[in-house]
């Protein structure tokens, strides 16, 4: 038990840090991009980052004081998403051969990047939005 708050406290900095890095590194590059480097970004990326770490922690405590021996992911959850994933695979894959089948039977040659875009964001919202309820069952 004591192993395992070591790691998750070793997980929680490191995905920290990394965020920290590509805030800075992406300031960095707007800089480049446009010839001004506004480091008053900086203190906006770390507050945000501090908030959002304050709020994670805050719901980790409140859950906890709300079930204390309750654990989050049991056998019967492990299953459902299991089924769930495995569900959610086919019919992507039968619902995306039938979408390429139906363009090619159209004539369509080329499909544009945008739309790719606008489908995988619909494929993953739906997606996760099925796995969130799945999760809650």
């Amino acid at each position: 038990m004591k192993n395992n708050k070591k790691w998750f406290w070793l997980a929680f900095v490191v995905i920290l840090i990394c965020m920290q890095i590509g805030g800075a590194l992406g300031i960095y590059i707007i800089g480049r991009e446009e010839g001004v480097f506004d480091y008053s970004l900086l203190l906006s990326m770390f507050q945000g980052t501090l908030g959002g770490l304050i709020l994670v922690l805050l719901i980790m405590f409140f859950r906890k004081k709300r079930k204390p021996k309750l654990p989050e992911f049991d056998e019967r959850s492990m299953l459902l998403m299991k089924r769930y994933f495995l569900g959610a695979l086919y019919v992507v894959f039968i619902g995306s051969a039938a979408i390429v089948v139906t363009l090619a039977l159209l004539g369509v040659e080329t499909v544009e990047v945008g739309m790719l875009a606008v489908y995988l964001s619909i494929l993953f919202i739906a997606v996760g939005m099925g796995a969130l309820v799945t999760a809650r069952l």
